[in-house]
Parts: structure tokens; C-alpha cells; sequence
């Protein structure tokens, strides 16, 4: 996505507002149908990783694998990926009930979601999903999600700003485009809720790191 895109965001008018159940999104901020259509295909299915592959694209395949496996030497095909996550899915929480609180549009053919996630444990946690408009069908393109912590360092690489966000027992490396106001605005020792996707498409080095989708000021 282009950069223009990320900041038109800050622009755009929020809408939000709740949703009943994990079937119904009826609710919730207004959207065109479909896009709504492919939201309620993507959490039926959402226990059964295999059964939303047309709903999803090989990037947010690769992000999910990524995040699950935490290696980012491990180079398996997307078919050995999705039946990785398929096979982890077995072993994790169900997925109970969502909430679809927010909806932008970010141009004919890109739109997000934000979506608080409730599992059978009753934890929940909130993620931005990105769809994009791919041969006329809406597809999961991305997956960003928060993460709360102190700016530890604050580095230069390239055209690129990094921040390692977290504090001294787990942290988390984000990127962002030196030219923008994220990397302008904070600074080491911010505390901030971050939040970003697992960047699958560009490597830098070794390390799994995130791009940054939002970042705010914690106070």
C-alpha cells in the first residue's frame, strides 16, 4: 500500500458501534454489503483456517504462519503454511464472539476493520484487519495488531525508522518510513500503544519485525 494511503487515514471520519454476536455485524459501523458479506464468510470460518483461503490472500497467510512460528528462516510454501496454521488452530482457543467497533474506507479497492475478539477462555483482544479488492472479490490482506510498551531505542535503517517497543523482559521491533509523522513525533522513552502488521514482503534482516500502521502517546 502506498504511503499517501496510511496518512489520508488521519483525515477520514470514524465510525463505530457495536455488534451482538459473532454471526451478526448488522450492528456495526456502516459498510458496503460486499465487504460485509466477506467478513461474516471469514468468522464462520474462522476455527477451520482452510475453509477462508479464497477469503484471503498469500500475504496475510504468510503474517499469520509468521507470527504463529516465529521463525523467519522457515521458507515453506504457502500450501505447508496454511496447513501449519490449520493444524495449530486444532490446539488453540475457539473463537466464541466478535465485534466489528470501527470501518475505513482508504480507497475503491482498500478498506479496515477493526475487530475486538472474544475466545473461549474469555480472552479477548483487538486487531485491525486490511482488505483489499483483488479481480473483483474483497480478500483479508493484512492483520495489525496492538501492543502496548515503552519505546526502548530508537534507530535509522536506511529510509526506514525503527522502534523497539516493549520493556525489559519481551519486546517488539516496528518500522515505519522515516518521512513520517510517526517517526518525527516519538521519541526513546514514550510510552505507546502500537499498532502494526508482521511485514512478510520486504526483508531487512533476520529478524521478524512489524510495519507500522498507528502508533499513539500513552499517558
Amino acid at each position: 500500500m502506498q504511503l499517501s494511503v496510511w496518512k489520508n487515514w488521519f483525515y477520514k471520519k470514524r465510525h463505530s458501534s457495536i455488534a451482538d454476536s459473532m454471526y451478526t455485524v448488522d450492528k456495526g459501523p456502516a459498510m458496503p454489503d460486499e465487504v460485509r458479506e466477506v467478513i461474516q464468510q471469514f468468522f464462520r470460518t474462522y476455527n477451520h483456517f482452510k475453509g477462508a483461503r479464497s477469503l484471503q490472500t498469500d500475504t496475510f497467510i504468510k503474517e499469520v504462519f509468521y507470527a504463529t512460528k516465529q521463525d523467519p528462516r522457515d521458507q515453506r510454501t504457502i500450501e505447508e503454511m496454511e496447513a501449519y496454521i490449520q493444524h495449530k488452530n486444532v490446539l488453540r482457543l475457539r473463537l466464541k464472539s466478535y465485534v466489528i467497533d470501527e470501518y475505513l474506507s482508504l480507497g475503491e479497492k482498500v478498506c479496515m476493520i477493526g475487530v475486538t475478539r472474544e475466545f473461549s477462555n474469555n480472552l479477548r483482544n483487538r486487531v485491525l484487519y486490511f482488505l483489499i479488492k483483488e479481480d473483483q472479490s474483497w480478500k483479508f490482506h493484512h492483520i495489525a495488531r496492538s501492543h502496548h510498551g515503552t519505546i526502548l531505542d530508537k534507530f535509522q535503517i536506511k529510509e526506514q525508522t525503527g522502534f523497539v517497543v516493549g520493556n525489559d523482559k519481551a519486546a517488539l521491533l516496528f518500522l515505519t518510513h522515516s518521512s513520517s509523522a510517526d517517526a518525527s513525533t516519538f521519541i526513546t522513552g514514550d510510552y505507546v500503544h502500537a499498532e502494526g502488521y508482521l511485514e512478510v514482503e520486504h526483508e531487512v534482516s533476520s529478524h521478524l519485525y512489524y510495519r507500522v500502521v498507528r502508533m499513539n502517546r500513552v499517558h
